[in-house]
């Protein structure tokens, strides 16, 4: 693609990133994700074959910034903080969400959701991708603090995210953000059990 292209290409993109975060999937149409960069229609296909294709690009353009605002909620527990800690502070950050009327949810998962049936959408792969950062990053930290079983922990809490943001977006309730942490507490503390009863 010509660099002078690029531009429309990032306002493209950039305006489609702030109406996914917006709005339903139902209700975005070609033409207001150009309207909204200020485009034409026509300028729209001459950067992307059509709206699945650009949601692709969309998921992509913002993988790299996925996991900012996590760890932004697990640095907010301080420097100090152990792991389980930190985990909590990422919980506890998406249960505050809630709380927002306008709050939308994690976009990356409302679109897996909403294109769920659609076998074999570009958009599947992507998200399991950014998915699998977070369990990468999740199993990381708690190999740092000797967690036994890091890689199959990350795994299981990032389902407990992922559940924790469909179920609050649905519902715009804080309950099962305050019950979860009883589960997420007790799911670190057997494999430290399982670790410490090895080490003896």
């Amino acid at each position: 693609m010509p660099k002078s292209s690029e531009p429309t290409r990032q306002k493209l993109l950039e305006a489609a990133s702030k109406l996914v975060a917006e709005e339903s999937l139902a209700q975005l149409s070609i033409e207001n994700i150009a309207d909204k960069a200020g485009v034409s229609r026509r300028t729209f296909f001459q950067h992307f074959p059509s709206k699945d294709h650009l949601l692709a690009a969309v998921v992509e353009f913002s993988r790299p910034t996925y996991l900012d605002r996590y760890r932004m909620w697990a640095d907010s527990s301080g420097p100090d903080a152990t792991i389980d800690q930190r985990i909590a502070s990422i919980f506890a950050g998406i249960t505050g969400a809630a709380h927002n009327p306008n709050w939308k949810g994690c976009c990356f998962i409302r679109m897996a959701a909403e294109l769920g049936s659609l076998q074999g959408h570009p958009v599947h792969q992507l998200v399991a991708a950014a998915n699998q950062d977070m369990e990468r990053w999740l199993e990381a930290e708690l190999a740092k603090e000797k967690y036994q079983e890091p890689a199959a922990l990350a795994r299981q809490l990032v389902v407990l995210i992922n559940g924790l943001l469909m179920i609050q977006l649905v519902t715009h309730s804080t309950a099962y953000g305050q019950d979860i942490g009883g589960l997420v507490k007790t799911l670190l503390e057997g494999h430290k059990h399982k670790m410490a009863s090895i080490a003896a």
